[in-house]
């Protein structure tokens, strides 16, 4: 699997390349490779389904959490916690993104 690798020119993309890449652009943007310059955008297919799934585990978790809240005591900064921890396993799962070709 050629995770965050140009379909031109095989140029494979830093994690942090790559993060940059979505928090500062558009989801469904296009971009110049770094290395070849031609045209290149996100895998759209693969990236629905990677979302569908993390979201999917997000609404579970929701549910758990709500029902067993009073169990573990969470606070509002224990909710703020998990959502960073959220958040950050977000991005670390969407950095197994693959990239395609721009028609």
């Amino acid at each position: 699997m050629n995770i965050r690798t140009c379909p031109h020119c095989n140029y494979k993309y830093s994690i942090a390349e790559y993060v940059k890449q979505i928090l500062f652009k558009f989801v469904l943007s296009e971009w110049d490779c770094k290395n070849c310059h031609k045209k290149i955008t996100f895998n759209f297919k693969r990236r629905v389904i990677v979302a569908l799934a993390f979201g999917g585990l997000f609404i579970v978790l929701s549910v758990l959490l709500s029902i067993i809240k009073e169990a573990i005591g969470m606070t509002p900064l224990r909710w703020i916690i998990l959502l960073v921890i959220y958040l950050i396993g977000a991005i670390f799962i969407f950095t197994f993104d693959t990239f395609k070709k721009l028609k």
